[in-house]
């Protein structure tokens, strides 16, 4: 009897064929296969983990959170201690000093000492009756922050600056020119010129900022508190002798504005008055907190003319312009020291 016997090299599907050990050789794993079993793992582990050990590492992190959050508390705290308390210093600071400062430069290469030192006297006498503060420099000191040392009147608004750092408490800083007397050194500033309901009486409105015709006005309805800027004016515009900043932001906007180098380049006739009244006509910002008012008020002339012509009372007399070839600084400022008002103890 005959039986046949298959071959195994010829059938591919039974393990000791040639092609399926090619086949099984030559399997790979696919990343997601690999992937399943890496999660599959952490899992079992993640699993593995006591109900215990999962409440521990919790509570850890819970009390790392409330410490870091009550780090922060008492960090924002600190700081905002700090702050109020730097605040109140500064504020104490402020208050020790005088609610108002006058404003002088001294002209030591055109003026002899002995008319200097009567200038200052006049001044220190009416600040020490009224409780303010004096701030005097030598123009000289400026040469160096003006284009033109020789324009003395320039260095006023450097002067100025000046002032405002050294007395930063203050309120109000009144620069009244060298050339000119406090005639009556009890008219207190505050009543005189500064009380809100005593300045909205003063101030001139709806006039025009260079008489006697300039399209450029003052403003009609401004409250005379929102007003920082107070000056007065003659018959050719707006003078610089005498006038007073309050002590904002504005103010030294106004002072540094009024400063710039292409104002002291710029061949105004009137020079630094012509400067301010440019910056008036053409900056409202400048003119909205502006209050021209009456001459007389604080800058009377003793040469003058109508309203502008000094009076026995008058707050002020100033010599503007005394430096002329035709007049006389000196001879005009003895004319009148002797006659100007002594100060009255309050008893």
């Amino acid at each position: 009897m005959h039986f046949a016997i298959p071959s195994r090299a010829g059938d591919s599907s039974l393990p000791g064929s040639p092609s399926f050990r090619a086949k099984s050789k030559s399997k790979t794993y696919s990343p997601s296969f690999l992937s399943q079993i890496y999660e599959t793992i952490v899992k079992s582990e993640s699993d593995s983990l006591s109900s215990f050990d999962r409440k521990r590492k919790s509570s850890r992190r819970s009390a790392i959170s409330t410490v870091l959050l009550l780090a922060i508390i008492v960090l924002v705290t600190f700081v905002v201690v700090i702050y109020f308390v730097a605040q109140r210093l500064s504020s104490v600071v402020q208050a020790s000093g005088p609610s108002i400062v006058l404003v002088l430069g001294l002209d030591g290469d055109h003026y002899k000492d002995d008319y200097l030192q009567k200038i200052v006297s006049n001044r220190k006498e009416y600040a020490d009756a009224q409780g303010y503060g004096l701030y005097v420099r030598d123009v000289k000191d400026f040469d160096h922050r003006v284009i033109d040392p020789e324009k003395t009147e320039w260095k006023k608004l450097p002067l100025l600056r000046a002032a405002m750092q050294d007395h930063p408490g203050a309120k109000f800083y009144w620069y009244l020119d060298q050339n000119a007397i406090i005639m009556n050194p009890n008219l207190n500033l505050e009543e005189h010129i500064l009380e809100p309901k005593r300045l909205n009486s003063l101030v001139l409105r709806d006039i025009p900022i260079v008489p006697p015709d300039s399209t450029i006005r003052t403003y009609r309805h401004v409250p005379a508190d929102r007003m920082k800027f107070i000056i007065s004016q003659d018959h050719e515009g707006l003078q610089t002798s005498s006038f007073i900043l309050k002590n904002e932001e504005y103010s030294k906007y106004v002072v540094d504005a009024w400063f710039d180098k292409l104002y002291q380049e710029y061949t105004f006739a009137k020079k630094d008055k012509g400067a301010l009244e440019h910056l008036a006509q053409w900056h409202p910002t400048v003119l909205s907190k502006m209050a021209v008012i009456p001459q007389r008020t604080f800058n009377s002339y003793p040469n003058g003319v109508g309203e502008s012509l000094y009076q026995d009372g008058d707050f002020v007399a100033s010599f503007i312009g005394c430096e002329s070839p035709e007049r006389n600084c000196v001879r005009e400022f003895e004319r009148l020291w002797d006659n100007r008002g002594r100060v009255v103890v309050k008893k």
